[in-house]
């Protein structure tokens, strides 16, 4: 387990990481789908050389907890398909604020309840 203060030399990626539980792969997808825009599954599997699951997997994640979006779009003659975007850097960095607002004010309850909890 890392302390508080292994975060002194933590960059902004491993933040990102850190906040959003994202591993290698998800940071792999999320660096791309930055530099290329608006994509579908395929093109960003394509690009990274990767399952169409494993990026599929990882843009569900960062949809999840709301640093990325998906469009769907309908085709003229029936069926739909996906596209993944990238959120701007301001919207990233408010999920990224709220994500530690609320692990902060969890943690202070924890702490609250140490005495009862522990004794």
């Amino acid at each position: 387990m890392q302390s508080w203060k292994d975060t002194k030399n933590m960059s902004c990626k491993d933040a990102l990481q850190c906040i959003f539980n994202l591993n290698h792969h998800d940071l792999a997808v999320f660096n791309t789908l930055q530099e290329l825009g608006e994509h579908k599954v395929q093109t960003l599997a394509n690009h990274l050389k990767k399952d169409r699951s494993t990026i599929y997997r990882s843009l569900q994640k960062m949809t999840q907890c709301g640093i990325c979006e998906k469009k769907t779009y309908t085709l003229p003659n029936g069926g739909y398909y996906h596209t993944y975007r990238c959120n701007d850097i301001e919207q990233v960095r408010k999920q990224m604020q709220t994500c530690i607002n609320e692990w902060f004010t969890q943690m202070n309850k924890k702490i609250s309840q140490l005495e009862n909890e522990l004794y």
